[in-house]
């Protein structure tokens, strides 16, 4: 087992990468029983404490704490700078999927990397050699990272094998994109590395709005077969889930609630894309 690695990315906050990191996640450990890892490379750490409030949401058969939350003991700044062993700040999620945690504490790996190495290279591949124990640990695993040219971020591109880019309907978001994809063309070249774009999920703010239909048919000719068929909409049910965590509400009868079987299906289907485009690719 050699883990798939997807950076989720996009130079704009706030578009929805942690977003698709935790959902994208959850479906392919929860709905496709991948052994799946999210690695958040995010100092602020709200995709930790999403992960935190999902496994509260659920049984203990399930893998989750019935109420209880993980104490995050370890995270990735223990793993990076003090030496932990990676697998030492693992923590379970539910069945399937884990997570490596952040806090404000990584912040301080900027400075603290560029005073042991003084090239980008040796800075990306110190952070590989740390965390490669778990590439065989999973099949999949989805690296978190904040919304900038960092070496956060550009760690991630160089560890990823797959990028998968955020775009929210907005000219700024289009813009970022954009720029994400260049830059990434740049560092592949630069950097002599393999990163293919798995594809481009389209975040609409307002399904009616006549700006969002532009931006999107813009999308559409400038992403073409890249961009994600299923467009995530604006969604009461996703924005909970950044204060509730993802649940899976049943009715009496067993069934999802209607909310949560939408949101839940619609990055099944995301996934399923994307994993079409990736065996487009390597059939090519």
């Amino acid at each position: 087992m050699v883990a798939k690695k997807y950076v989720i990315g996009n130079f704009k906050g706030g578009v929805g990468k942690s977003t698709c990191a935790q959902m994208l996640g959850f479906e392919s450990a929860v709905n496709e029983g991948k052994r799946t890892l999210i690695i958040d490379l995010d100092m602020q750490g709200n995709t930790s404490d999403v992960m935190n409030l999902t496994h509260m949401n659920f049984t203990n058969e399930e893998g989750g704490g019935e109420g209880e939350p993980i104490v995050y003991e370890n995270t990735v700044t223990d793993v990076l700078i003090n030496n932990l062993p990676p697998k030492e700040a693992i923590y379970k999620v539910v069945n399937n999927l884990y997570i490596l945690p952040a806090d404000m504490s990584f912040e301080m790996y900027d400075d603290w990397i560029k005073e042991q190495y003084n090239d980008s290279l040796s800075q990306f591949n110190y952070m590989k050699a740390k965390l490669e124990p778990l590439f065989d640990e999973f099949d999949v695993i989805y690296l978190d990272v904040p919304p900038s040219i960092s070496v956060y971020s550009k760690s991630a591109m160089y560890i990823a094998d797959w990028a998968i880019v955020v775009l929210q309907t907005q000219v700024k978001s289009m813009r970022n994109a954009m720029q994400y994809l260049e830059y990434m063309d740049f560092f592949v070249k630069e950097f002599d590395t393999n990163l293919y774009v798995a594809g481009v999920i389209p975040f609409m703010l307002e399904s009616g709005d006549a700006v969002d239909q532009e931006m999107y048919k813009q999308a559409q000719e400038i992403y073409g077969e890249h961009l994600i068929k299923n467009v995530v909409l604006k969604n009461a049910r996703l924005k909970r889930y950044d204060g509730s965590g993802i649940t899976m509400e049943k009715t009496k009868k067993g069934l999802l609630k209607q909310w949560d079987r939408k949101s839940h299906e619609l990055f099944i289907s995301i996934l399923k894309e994307l994993e079409e485009h990736e065996n487009w690719y390597t059939e090519v």
